[in-house]
């Protein structure tokens, strides 16, 4: 991403490369995109913060060589700060650091800026069954928990719903939930692993830092657990739900292990 400087105009401006993976090709296109707009030097902010590392390393040549000012938002560890570098004796210098919390970023933003305007959809409907009860039940929890909630989720013309989407200052995360009938003592739900998959695949549309939770009601089946650690994906069993309520256990286990993924 590259930035007309903010004490000129605030425009802003993309590139996408067919090569993002040749440096030289990389950063011989970003300076014929830029020129014939007079876009250099001082004029122009350069964020390396996104893309391939090819992508950011032919950025910082392209500052260096104009003595542009950098930027890079730091979201590591939770954090959300923006540090600036201007040029000094040919080094890049920090000049400043700030906290940016995103308060003002909503889902919308994340949704538009990922998969872009029109390009989702939200269907506040729902149905009438335990598993959208189970649903709004964990959304109500999240809502008053203080985080931003938007439920039902499509994405594009495809199939794809996700089922909760959830927001706090920066960090965001999607939700997959699964209702099943308690089996009788001694047997294991019978679950299959369609979920788990989409979980896995479809939210990657949904940027690097998204994160995921799988929430069943019953004991998550011993063959899933290896495809679940693989696949990194956060997994809540609250077996205490019942038409639409949690013991007080399960409803701190659910917001206390959300938390400390998001929080």
């Amino acid at each position: 991403m590259i930035s007309k400087h903010p004490k000129h105009d605030d425009l802003s401006l993309s590139w996408s490369l067919r090569e993002p993976y040749d440096l030289d090709k990389t950063a011989n296109a970003l300076k014929k995109y830029l020129e014939p707009m007079q876009l250099a030097g001082q004029d122009c902010l350069f964020n390396p913060t996104g893309g391939t590392k090819v992508m950011s390393f032919a950025a910082y040549q392209v500052a260096q060589e104009w003595q542009a000012p950098m930027c890079y938002f730091q979201s590591e560890l939770k954090q959300g700060n923006l540090i600036e570098y201007e040029w000094q004796n040919g080094r890049p210098q920090q000049v400043r650091l700030s906290d940016l919390s995103c308060e003002q970023l909503t889902l919308e933003d994340i949704l538009d800026l990922h998969l872009g305007p029109g390009k989702w959809s939200e269907d506040a409907k729902g149905k009438d069954d335990e598993g959208s009860r189970f649903e709004q039940t964990l959304a109500d929890l999240l809502r008053a928990d203080g985080y931003e909630v938007r439920q039902q989720v499509h994405i594009g013309d495809s199939q794809i719903e996700i089922d909760i989407m959830l927001r706090f200052r920066q960090r965001y995360g999607v939700i997959e939930i699964k209702h099943k009938e308690k089996a009788p003592a001694g047997k294991q739900v019978n679950i299959d692993t369609k979920a788990i998959k989409q979980l896995a695949t479809s939210t990657r549309q949904l940027g690097t830092y998204v994160q995921r939770f799988y929430i069943l009601n019953v004991p998550l089946p011993s063959i899933h657990k290896e495809l679940i650690e693989l696949t990194g994906i956060n997994t809540i069993v609250l077996e205490s739900y019942r038409d639409g309520k949690l013991s007080e256990e399960d409803r701190q286990k659910f917001l206390s292990e959300i938390a400390q993924v998001l929080r």
